[in-house]
């Protein structure tokens, strides 16, 4: 027919489609870099609210006191994070302060389980509607690793725990991969995401650490990811 085909993979692993539109693709882009050998490295477009987030440097300078941990589940939650992050508040005491996402319809459940484990003050709730002010909270996060939520914590500068989503790709490993490679994030597959070493791996991290480590995953984000994204698609309009 033609017609010109641009291909945008966003995660860190190419899924089958996309594996056979490469072949015919006018040109390929990728968010990270291994999807495709020789594709360039454009990132992924984030929200611009998180964007404009303060740097690192100038976010997290003079902050004292608790660790804030932000845990994030996405939409649906997750389960994996609903159940363990109570346990590892209260190994953490008056160390941490957390502000728990989690998840459609499992709210109540997961602020049980926190008074349960003695550590009713931490907040819980279902959604979060504004991302960016939440990132402006926190010093760290732990989540899942799509796609999308590992590009939106490296332009917003912070340290992550990442727990990718078991499935035989390993997509959400791939997507974690560059961050914890860069020494901005810690990846536990989800076996090894047990209460003790997620309570010893936040205890280990200083104030200075996490500064570094945001640093470091705002170093390796790709800003302008939707900037590069349109000028290859309108060069490839026009020729």
């Amino acid at each position: 027919m033609g017609i010109p085909v641009v291909l945008h993979e966003q995660n860190g692993i190419a899924g089958l489609t996309n594996q056979w539109l490469a072949k015919i693709a006018t040109t390929v882009m990728q968010a990270f870099p291994g999807a495709f050998p020789n594709a360039e490295v454009v990132g992924n477009p984030v929200r611009t609210d998180v964007l404009a987030l303060p740097l690192p440097q100038v976010r997290l300078a003079g902050r004292d006191g608790p660790i804030r941990v932000l845990v994030v589940g996405g939409s649906q939650g997750a389960r994996v994070l609903n159940q363990t992050m109570p346990q590892v508040a209260a190994r953490l005491g008056d160390t941490v302060t957390i502000w728990h996402q989690s998840g459609k319809g499992a709210q109540l459940t997961v602020e049980q389980a926190y008074a349960g484990a003695g550590q009713p003050q931490h907040k819980v709730t279902e959604f979060i509607d504004d991302m960016a002010a939440a990132y402006a909270w926190a010093d760290v996060v732990v989540c899942r690793s799509g796609a999308l939520t590992v590009s939106e914590i490296a332009a917003a500068g912070l340290p992550a725990i990442f727990v990718p989503f078991q499935h035989k790709d390993r997509q959400q490993y791939w997507n974690a991969l560059p961050l914890e490679n860069a020494g901005a994030a810690k990846i536990f597959e989800q076996p090894q995401f047990t209460v003790e070493a997620v309570a010893d791996t936040l205890a280990g991290w200083s104030r200075e650490a996490l500064l570094t480590m945001a640093e470091r995953a705002r170093a390796v984000s790709i800003p302008d990811a939707t900037e590069r994204v349109a000028s290859e698609v309108s060069r490839v309009a026009r020729t």
